[in-house]
C-alpha cells in the first residue's frame, strides 16, 4: 500500500508543477525556420521534380508523395511553401498546373479547354475552370482570346 500512495503522490506532484505556472498556457513555442541557403535549394529541387516528373499531371498527387522525391519529411515540404512561398501545397500545384494549362492554351490550338485541363491533372471540366479562374482571374477561353488579340 505505501507503494500506491508513494506512487499517486509522485504523480499528484508531478502534475501540480506545471500547473502551477499558468503563463504556460499562454507562451507560444518558436518553431525552427528553415535556413534561406536550404530553403533556396529545396525550392529549386521542388520545381525541378514537378516539372521533370510531371507530378502536376497526377490528379491525386499527395504533399507526402512529393517530400519523398525531394527527400525531406512532408512537414518540412509544407513549412517551407508556407513560409518561404506563402502558400499551401495545394496552392503550389494548382498555380503550376494553371501555369502549364496556359502554356497549352497559346501553344495548342487543337486541344479542346477540357483536354487541357485533364492534361494538367484535373479531373473535371469544372475544377479546372475553379482552378483557372481563381489563379489567373479569368476563364480559359477569355485568356486564350486576350492572348491571341495581342
Amino acid at each position: 500500500m505505501s507503494l500506491s500512495v508513494l506512487f499517486y503522490l509522485t504523480i499528484f506532484y508531478h502534475f501540480r508543477g506545471k500547473k502551477s505556472d499558468p503563463t504556460r498556457l499562454f507562451v507560444k513555442t518558436e518553431k525552427k525556420k528553415i535556413a534561406d541557403t536550404d530553403a533556396a535549394a529545396w525550392i529549386e529541387k521542388l520545381g525541378k521534380i514537378i516539372h521533370d516528373k510531371k507530378f502536376y499531371q497526377d490528379p491525386n498527387i499527395k504533399l507526402n508523395d512529393v517530400a519523398k522525391e525531394v527527400k525531406i519529411t512532408s512537414h518540412q515540404l509544407s513549412q517551407l511553401l508556407n513560409d518561404n512561398l506563402g502558400k499551401s501545397f495545394s496552392t503550389y500545384i494548382n498555380e503550376y498546373r494553371i501555369q502549364e494549362a496556359c502554356k497549352l492554351i497559346t501553344t495548342n490550338t487543337h486541344l479542346t479547354f477540357e483536354a487541357i485541363g485533364y492534361e494538367v491533372g484535373y479531373n473535371s471540366k469544372s475544377t479546372f475552370y475553379a482552378a483557372f479562374r481563381k489563379v489567373k482571374d479569368t476563364t480559359p477561353a477569355l485568356y486564350k482570346k486576350s492572348f491571341d488579340n495581342q
